[in-house]
């Protein structure tokens, strides 16, 4: 009996000696095929799921910068305090004098047709004239752009991250060439304007440059460069807040409300009744950042819930909330970075040696440093202690799109980009069944892009055909 054990094991044992030599002969051969090692820093890990042993590595204690894969293991702290249940509200609620309060939710989805939707419940349960309507805007702090995000990085190619949110914060701006006068026109269809100086060329090419001359506060954007022909154009909007109160007083005219007294903050008092809301549930949400890779929302989810996990874990932060009405709000990215190293600390994951560096929730930040082993091991705990895979894109979806068609329903996975770094992030069920985790970070690439994500879609395919 002992023998026949013995042998069992030496079988099982022979067996996996094999998998494991076909897997890092498939990654290594397609590493080397491209060439990429000797002028680039690659770094990878590929766990097995079902035994927990780390199959494959190359350089996996190398501080790297994750990209968007980042978002990964920022939204999965998130979801941690959030909770699967938890839903993104908007609220009106009315105080014992009629005055009515509308508290923001961070929605990072939330519309024009969302507001209408809220006003149009407002509507049906209260038809009293208004006596002032306040906004409570505390859910979130109201620094635009995280530490580290470089200027390129900043309006207009990012959104103010803000707690008035609505329609993106930006607008369409259109543009017509006009070529048998020589001359372009600026349109704009919402009534919410952006104010153009407009110097640009009529060229075969276009690049248009934008540009706050006159400081953000004149609302006056010029525009150099040239373009060659029609297009639309979203421009983010300059004043979050007197964009989102435009948005609302239209969405009260255009159900029969009057109200024409300015919108002042004041946070919800206790005695207040809530009596409308416009909910979204945290999948929606969770979804469209890893599909989309939305580096505007994955930063507002980030502060919401370290708001919310400031408040529940710091008894001081509860007690001045409900003292204070003028305490400045919890939902910062500091405490969202709080967050992140308490849930990971509480896992075993963070020890005080680990040099990890957080820096934004998105992965934009320049300062982000983190290995992938670090990455491969808290994918392997939350595969059996979060929902974040449920939330994560299959191959030929979102930021997938056109890669890897053949590995639909078998993969789950996050890509990163930023100018020089590339990664792939996410679980594998093999052709043979297995589960594997892995982590990629391609860094310090002189080569196309194209090149880089070949390589790892090679080394996807490498760990599925491995045997």
């Amino acid at each position: 009996m002992l023998r026949k054990l013995f042998i069992t094991c030496l079988v099982f044992l022979s067996l996996s000696l094999q998998s494991f030599a076909s897997l890092s002969a498939s990654i290594n051969d397609a590493i080397d095929n491209t060439g990429l090692g000797r002028n680039s820093v690659i770094s990878v890990v590929v766990k097995d799921l079902n035994t927990n042993e780390t199959l494959y590595s190359k350089h996996p204690n190398t501080y790297l910068n994750p990209a968007s894969s980042l978002k990964v293991f920022t939204t999965a702290a998130a979801l941690d305090t959030l909770g699967d249940k938890y839903h993104f509200e908007t609220i009106i609620y009315i105080d014992t004098d009629k005055n009515l309060y509308l508290k923001l939710g961070a929605d990072p989805l939330f519309t024009s047709a969302n507001l209408d939707e809220l006003i149009k419940t407002l509507k049906k349960v209260y038809t009293g004239k208004i006596k002032h309507f306040y906004i409570d805007d505390t859910v979130i702090d109201k620094v635009y752009y995280p530490d580290g995000w470089a200027a390129d990085d900043f309006w207009p190619n990012s959104p103010k991250i803000s707690p008035y949110i609505i329609d993106d914060n930006t607008v369409t701006v259109n543009f017509s060439v006009l070529k048998e006068k020589n001359d372009i026109k600026i349109s704009q269809k919402d009534d919410y304007k952006i104010s153009f100086i407009n110097e640009l060329q009529i060229s075969d090419k276009t690049n248009i440059t934008p540009s706050l001359n006159y400081g953000e506060n004149s609302g006056i954007v010029s525009l150099r460069g040239t373009i060659s022909g029609d297009l639309n154009k979203e421009f983010p909007v300059l004043d979050t807040a007197q964009f989102f109160t435009y948005k609302l007083r239209k969405a009260l005219d255009n159900n029969g409300i009057s109200y024409s007294k300015p919108f002042y903050q004041k946070r919800v008092p206790e005695n207040a009744k809530r009596i409308a809301s416009y909910r979204r549930p945290i999948g929606a949400v969770l979804s469209h950042v890893l599909k989309t890779s939305d580096n505007f929302a994955a930063e507002v989810i980030f502060k919401l819930a370290g708001g919310i996990w400031a408040k529940n874990e710091n008894e001081y932060i509860k007690n001045a909330y409900q003292a204070d009405l003028t305490l400045n709000s919890a939902g910062t990215l500091e405490n969202g970075r709080k967050m992140f190293f308490d849930y990971y600390k509480k896992a075993g994951l963070i020890s005080e040696d680990d040099k990890i560096n957080l820096s934004d929730a998105s992965g934009v930040s320049r300062y982000n440093a983190f290995t992938t082993c670090w990455m491969a091991d808290v994918l392997a705990y939350l595969d059996k202690n979060s929902k974040i895979k449920d939330y994560m894109i299959t191959a030929d979806e979102g930021t997938l799109t056109r890669r890897m068609r053949e590995l639909k329903g078998s993969l789950r996975a996050k890509t990163g980009t930023i100018f020089g770094v590339s990664s792939l992030t996410g679980y594998l069920t093999s052709n043979s069944g297995k589960n594997y985790a892995f982590s990629i970070i391609i860094q310090n690439f002189g080569v196309r892009p194209s090149v880089v994500k070949g390589l790892e879609d090679d080394i996807i395919y490498g760990i599925y055909f491995a045997e």
